[in-house]
C-alpha cells in the first residue's frame, strides 16, 4: 500500500508526551487496494499517540462504517464499526513490520504514516459471515436449532453394562486369575 500524505504523521518534531490526530476515511482508502473485502466506508480515526524516549504507544479508536455484501442475498448493507486497537513503535537498526502489535523502524525515520494500520484494523473487523441485518434474526433461530454433538456406541453404553456383558474369552482368564490367588 503506497502512503498517502494524508495518514502521515510528523514523529520528528514531537515532543515528549501524549498528541491526538485525527483522521477521516471514506471510500479514497479503499480504492487503491486490489481484491479489497471492503468496497467503500467512512468514518473517523483518533489517533492518541504517546512519545517516549525509546517507543511510541499509538491508540487508534475508529467509529464508522463500511459497506458490505450479504453472503446470503448479496444486497449491499452498512455494518457499523467502533475499533479499538494498540501499535508499540520501537527505534532499531532497520523497518521489521512482521508482528501486529509492534513496528520497528530506523532512528532516522522522521514520520510515521498509519493508512495501512487503519485499513488492517478495518479489514479484520469485517465479520466471517456477512449477514444482511433482514436476515440476521433468520440466522440466529438456525444457529439455535442445531445442535453438533459426537457419540459413538461404545460412549452410549452404561458402565455397568460393560461389566455384566463380559466376552466370555476373558470371562476364562479372569477364572483363571482368581485361581492363582
Amino acid at each position: 500500500m503506497k502512503g498517502n500524505r494524508l495518514y502521515k504523521i510528523d514523529i520528528y518534531g514531537l515532543k515528549l508526551g501524549v498528541h491526538e490526530f485525527d483522521f477521516e476515511f471514506d471510500k479514497k482508502l479503499f480504492e487503491n487496494i486490489e481484491e479489497s473485502v471492503i468496497e467503500s466506508g467512512h468514518g473517523k480515526c483518533t489517533v492518541i499517540l504517546e512519545k517516549k524516549e525509546t517507543l511510541i504507544s499509538i491508540d487508534f479508536k475508529i467509529e464508522g462504517v463500511i459497506e458490505l455484501i450479504c453472503d446470503r442475498s448479496l444486497k449491499s448493507f452498512d455494518y457499523p464499526l467502533n475499533i479499538e486497537e494498540n501499535l508499540i513503535v520501537k527505534y532499531g537498526e532497520e523497518f521489521d513490520d512482521s508482528r501486529d502489535d509492534l513496528l520497528i523502524i530506523p532512528s532516522t525515520q522522521e514520520s510515521i504514516n498509519v493508512e495501512s494500520n487503519i485499513y488492517e484494523y478495518l479489514t479484520v473487523a469485517v465479520p466471517m459471515k456477512k449477514i444482511h441485518p433482514d436476515f440476521q434474526d433468520e440466522e440466529e433461530d438456525e444457529e439455535e436449532e442445531v445442535t453438533l454433538v459426537y457419540t459413538s456406541e461404545d460412549e452410549n453404553t452404561d458402565e455397568k453394562d460393560d461389566t455384566d456383558a463380559i466376552d466370555p474369552r476373558w470371562a476364562a482368564l479372569k477364572n483363571i486369575k482368581d485361581l492363582k490367588n
